[in-house]
């Protein structure tokens, strides 16, 4: 296993981010367009699409942990989380562009249905994809500035992925002779590349040799009783460490706001502000924009700084910036896009920060127990950010029900508050709400380098 000064290539971590912008082209376009694609184009309603969506989470309270208890016990000549990349590349690619295919005329409960099953099989393929190229960045390096560099790399991966998710599929869609087309082409391009950057992974990194303790740990066992007794005792384990816990908690909180902000932000700049759809891509440009020239300024600030308190600057940048948007009037684009650049400043700490602390409560978790259960963590950390991410969008489709919002028309002065509620206020309490897990945060600087002492005399 790579020792705690571990410094990885460029070529290393650039093969790496790649994976990145695949996975998250389907995360951003999923999170700003697939509930607005499922009511205004697909023509679902609001209270079916979103009990659809939750469906998917149902499934996600298992196979999340599941899929990392797997990962933990899997030994296979191609590497531990490696061979879920090489296998699940081509099937996530399928099933991504599956869920842009609704067809047309179903019945309420047809489109319940479809909604359901395209989901929960691409959510599932999602899963053991993402998973495993998470965790490989835990076991890549142990060193505790290294990760946050390359956290630091990852996360541009991300943001051009995001970038595309969100900007170029309102472009591409507009461009198609109608949107259900564009819908169904776009979701088939961006299914194509999320395939080919997994696969890229997959051909460029390497994980490293495993240690003598790692080694030890058995291999799947096909008694079912003996299989659960497992994953029971390595789930009981990872939840008895109070970091990770803490982390996961306040990270939860944010991508609650965060993803209520890009559930929201469509019907926000389309009917609270009255623009048109081609405004979209501009507002999601500059957003992201800004969160990419932000990240490497977050890097030197947690180069110099504790993360914790790097990760809670930039909530409050956030959480004021969202604040803000509560006042904006139909047409002030101008003062909009001042506050977008406020709100992706502090946005851009959390696309790298918290990355880069949970390999540090996996060490903290090692020097407990003797074990690196790497799955199991990054598998419970996913499970919570995909249940806050289908949180914010049946909270958003409960929304727009219960105000009585109506596609395509002007809407009315309840749906419009309604909106605007999603879109700044109810995000910016999200984000407060996770601030005094973080100051509470214990795993410091100074604190990983003795946990690293103490894990090497475990």
């Amino acid at each position: 296993m790579t020792g705690p000064a571990t410094q990885l290539s460029l070529g290393t971590k650039l093969g790496y981010a790649t994976g990145n912008v695949g996975l998250q082209m389907q995360i951003a376009a999923m999170n700003f367009m697939l509930m607005i694609f499922y009511t205004d184009v697909a023509l679902v309603a609001p209270a079916v699409a979103g009990a659809a969506l939750l469906v998917g989470k149902v499934w996600d309270t298992i196979n999340d942990p599941l899929f990392g208890w797997m990962t933990d016990r899997t030994r296979s000549r191609l590497g531990r989380h490696r061979v879920y990349l090489i296998y699940g590349a081509a099937p996530l690619a399928i099933a991504a562009a599956a869920v842009w295919l609704v067809p047309p005329g179903l019945s309420p409960w047809a489109a319940f249905l479809w909604i359901a099953l395209t989901y929960t099989v691409f959510d599932t393929l999602m899963t053991l994809v993402q998973l495993p190229y998470q965790a490989m960045a835990a076991n890549m390096t142990r060193d505790y500035d290294e990760r946050t560099s390359l956290t630091a790399y990852a996360s541009m991966g991300a943001l051009l992925g995001f970038f595309a998710g969100s900007v170029f599929m309102p472009m591409l869609v507009r461009a198609a002779p109608d949107a259900r087309t564009g819908y169904a082409l776009a979701g088939s391009c961006f299914g194509l590349v999320a395939g080919v950057a997994v696969a890229v992974v997959a051909w460029r990194v390497r994980e490293p040799a495993e240690s003598v303790a790692e080694q030890a740990v058995r291999p799947v066992d096909a008694d079912t009783p003996a299989m659960w007794e497992s994953v029971h005792e390595t789930l009981r384990t990872t939840l008895h460490n109070r970091p990770f816990l803490m982390l996961m908690g306040a990270a939860t909180l944010v991508r609650l706001g965060l993803t209520l902000v890009q559930a929201s932000l469509a019907y926000f700049v389309i009917y609270q502000l009255q623009g048109d759809k081609g405004d979209l891509p501009r507002f999601m440009g500059t957003l992201l924009g800004v969160v990419g020239l932000s990240l490497f300024m977050w890097k030197r600030v947690v180069d110099r700084w504790e993360k914790n308190l790097a990760y809670i600057l930039g909530l409050v940048f956030c959480a004021a910036g969202l604040v803000a948007l509560y006042w904006v009037g139909p047409g002030d684009q101008r003062l909009v896009t001042a506050i977008l650049v406020v709100v992706g400043i502090g946005m851009g700490a959390h696309w790298i920060v918290p990355f880069a602390m949970v390999p540090d409560t996996i060490d903290h978790g090692h020097m407990q127990t003797g074990e690196r259960k790497t799955g199991m963590y990054y598998g419970l950390y996913g499970l919570m950010d995909k249940l806050a991410r289908t949180l914010a969008t049946v909270l958003v489709a409960g929304m727009l029900d219960v105000t009585g919002y109506v596609p395509n028309v002007a809407q009315s002065a309840t749906a419009l508050q309604g909106i605007t509620l999603m879109t700044g206020i109810l995000p910016a309490v999200c984000l407060v709400l996770a601030i005094p897990l973080l100051v509470a945060y214990p795993i410091t600087r100074s604190r990983h380098a003795d946990i690293l002492e103490r894990s090497g005399r475990h």
